[in-house]
This record gives structure tokens, C-alpha cells and sequence, in this order.
């Protein structure tokens, strides 16, 4: 959602509370300016003199300004997106549009990183994995692909106390793979904060440029998702979790065959009682 013109003109700190409000228009709704503030770490005189540089009297006058735009829910914003497409060239546009999420989300990728991620995974005694809401379909490709190679996947819960019940097992050696789209949610927050007293390594997938630095992570990768208020991609995601099954496999490639070869024969055993579907 684009709220703010000429943002170029403000402030750093008001440039990172346009950033926050754009990012986060539904939750903004119901804070105050003091919690603006402490969930920045700006001065609440800097919350308080954003909203007349960007054109509004006070937050009062900008909330009301929000709720009556254009709604944010995942319909409104796939109905957005494809409203601005040619319905008879929608999937070339779509494919066209996957090119450019992956592009943006190559030039983030730094040589090296993804070997990286690879190593500490295959390496770990469990794999975490935090993945709420759209992004627990990826959680669960990778936990298929990734047990295969033998390795423990353990699904950290989306929300609230639940969450606890696996993350108190969590030890040094561990990895946890965090995917965080759209905002920092409390509960990753809570798992990083966990995981830097453990001293378990976390790794982030995220499609917010500002998370790629200040949080407590061993590796950090961007994915490209789509604009704000527009229908959210899966594609990027998807191919870095790929990407990732298959660097630790060629990263223990004889084990990784050996365990697929297991596979193909106990297939082959009870191919009479457990037919493939």
C-alpha cells in the first residue's frame, strides 16, 4: 500500500515509521503514538511530527484517512492485482511477473549464502521450522523433502502458548528456519530471542528488506513476493526452499543416495500391501 508521496523528503526516522505504517496499516490502526514509538525506538516528539510531514493534522486525521481506503484483505488484494491485467494474457502476465519477483530476488542473494544455510542444516541434530499462515505449505514441502535425507524436521506452532511446547527443546546444535512475510510476528520474535540463548543458529525468508538487518540470524534471504496491497507470490519462496533440499543434498550426496535407495527398495518390498496412489 502506497500511502506516502515523496518520501524522499523525509527524515531517516520518519522514513522508518513510513516504512512501519505501510507495511502494517491494519495494525496501526489500533496504536498509539507512544507505541509507535517504543516499537521503533524513535521519540514519540518524532511519531508526533510525522504525521503533519506527511500532510495530516495529527494521527487522528491519518487514521481516518486509512480506514477509508481501499480495504487490505487478501481478496480486495487479489482482486486488485488482477484488475489491472488483461484477463485474455493473465497467465503470461503472471509468469512475466514470477521472472521479475525472481530477478529482484537474485540480485539480493550473496555468493556463498545458500551453501551456507546448507551446511548448518544438514549439520544440525533438529531443523526448526517457524512458518505461519500461507507459508506452512512450504514448511511442508521441506520437512517431506528434507526427512528424506534423513534429517529431524520439527514444525514449530503458528501461535500462542503451543509454540512453547517445541521450542523448549531447542539446543545449540540445533537450526531454526524462520519464514517471516509481511511483518515480524511476536512469535518470531520470541523464537529468535530463544534461539540467541541457546545458541541455535536461525536462519530468516523473509520479503521485508528491513528485516535483513538488526535481527539476531545466522543467514538472512530475501524473496521478492509482489507489491504491498497486491496478491502475494509464492514462487520465490518456493524455489529457494528447493534450492535449499537440494544443496544438502549434493552437500551429503552419497548419504542422500543412500537414503533414496532405501526408499526404492522398501517400496519395491511391500509394493503389494502399500500400492502407490
Amino acid at each position: 500500500m502506497n500511502l506516502f508521496t515523496h518520501k524522499e523528503q523525509l527524515s531517516p526516522g520518519h522514513l522508518k515509521i513510513a516504512d512501519f505504517v505501510e507495511r502494517n496499516p491494519e495494525e496501526i490502526l489500533f496504536m498509539t503514538e507512544q507505541e509507535i514509538a517504543d516499537k521503533l525506538g524513535v521519540s514519540i516528539a518524532t511519531v508526533s511530527r510525522f504525521w503533519r510531514a506527511v500532510g495530516y493534522d495529527n494521527a487522528k486525521a491519518f487514521k481516518i484517512r486509512l480506514r477509508t481506503s481501499e480495504d487490505t484483505t487478501p481478496a480486495l488484494k487479489l482482486n486488485k492485482t488482477i484488475s489491472r491485467m488483461d484477463t485474455d494474457s493473465l497467465p503470461v502476465q503472471l509468469l512475466e511477473a514470477s521472472v521479475s519477483h525472481l530477478q529482484e530476488t537474485l540480485s539480493h542473494m550473496k555468493q556463498g549464502d545458500l551453501e551456507h544455510a546448507a551446511s548448518n542444516l544438514a549439520e544440525a541434530r533438529r531443523v526448526y521450522v517457524y512458518a505461519p499462515g500461507p507459508s506452512a505449505g512450504l514448511a511442508e514441502l521441506l520437512s517431506f523433502r528434507l526427512s528424506r535425507f534423513g534429517l529431524t524436521v520439527i514444525h514449530l506452532a503458528g501461535g500462542g502458548h503451543e509454540l512453547l511446547e517445541s521450542l523448549m527443546h531447542m539446543q545449540r546444535e540445533d537450526v531454526v528456519l524462520l519464514m517471516c512475510f509481511t511483518r515480524l510476528l511476536p512469535e518470531a520474535e520470541v523464537i529468535l530471542d530463544y534461539a540467541r540463548d541457546t545458541g541455535s543458529k536461525a536462519v530468516l525468508v523473509t520479503d521485508r528488506e528491513d528485516l535483513l538487518y538488526g535481527l539476531a540470524t545466522e543467514l538472512s534471504f530475501y524473496v521478492s513476493r509482489g507489491e504491498l496491497g497486491e496478491f502475494h507470490s509464492m514462487v520465490t519462496p518456493l524455489l529457494l526452499m528447493e534450492q535449499l533440499v537440494l544443496a544438502v543434498g549434493l552437500r551429503q550426496k552419497e548419504q542422500a543416495l543412500s537414503k533414496l535407495e532405501r526408499l526404492a527398495d522398501l517400496r519395491s518390498r511391500y509394493a503389494d500391501k502399500l500400492p502407490r496412489g
